[in-house]
């Protein structure tokens, strides 16, 4: 916005860049739905959208080419998701993803009218996703959701996927649960003993702090500072050590940082 409260005027598209798309669509509501609800796009009722660097119209006037002619690659965050969102939104997945080059996944896909469209997603980095057994899936999803803020990504009473801002962070497995490929672990064996569940990064930690005790939850240790306050700056921030429903130690940290002395 100006100072005037006026909205700048749009930078013109640069020499080369593609200015405007039309997109054959017999059903303009059924694919508006779809590139809303698959890629973020803004539609409106006429069928005029806006996305990340382009903007064009759905349009009935241009006939749909199932074979031949330019390809759209769009760029998507997240593979599994994002196919999950194709089907849902009425688009068919075209066999299976390709690793290009070693640094991105290539899907073909077909949007509700026909059109073929390609999705690019970048490749990532390995990163944990811890998988713990447990007695009761239900409760202690229940559990992780109150006090870290975590959402069901999966629910039932075998398994559970627990997510972050959309990042899988934790799974939870019944103990008694085959589910396609065994037990994980001794079922009569006691759980928990010498794994740390670490949940770091928790900005309201002291809001976590109070969540832990209207859950009732065993303390190991109570908040404190790491590390301990005259001894340095690294990593600087506050911990909480308690037992999960099933007797996991669950940390809980602040941001590294949050701590810090001057």
């Amino acid at each position: 916005m100006t100072r005037s409260g006026r909205s700048a005027a749009p930078h013109p598209p640069s020499q080369g860049a593609m200015g405007y798309l039309q997109l054959p669509a017999p059903d303009v509501a059924r694919s508006a739905a779809f590139y809303a609800g698959v890629f973020g796009w803004s539609v409106d009722e006429h069928g005029s959208f806006e996305g990340p660097g382009v903007m064009g119209h759905l349009t009935g006037d241009v006939a749909v080419s199932t074979s031949g002619g330019p390809l759209l690659w769009l760029m998507a965050d997240r593979l599994y998701p994002t196919l999950e969102l194709v089907a849902e939104h009425g688009g068919v997945v075209r066999g299976g993803p390709r690793l290009d080059g070693g640094r991105r996944w290539l899907v073909e896909v077909d949007d509700p009218a026909g059109n073929r469209l390609g999705i690019a997603v970048l490749g990532g980095h390995p990163q944990s996703q811890t998988m713990i057994m447990v007695r009761d899936v239900e409760a202690s999803s229940r559990w992780y959701q109150k006090l870290l803020g975590l959402r069901s990504d999966h629910g039932g009473a075998f398994y559970e996927r627990l997510t972050a801002g959309g990042v899988l962070v934790l799974q939870l497995h019944h103990r008694d649960a085959d589910h396609h490929h065994g037990p994980i672990g001794d079922a009569d064996a006691p759980l928990g003993n010498g794994v740390l569940l670490w949940f770091g990064e928790v900005t309201d930690f002291d809001a976590a702090v109070g969540r832990a005790a209207e859950l009732g939850a065993v303390v190991v240790k109570a908040p404190h500072r790491n590390p301990p306050e005259g001894q340095g700056n690294g990593p600087g921030h506050r911990e909480l050590w308690v037992l999960d429903p099933d007797g996991y130690t669950v940390v809980v940290a602040s941001p590294d940082g949050e701590a810090h002395e001057p």
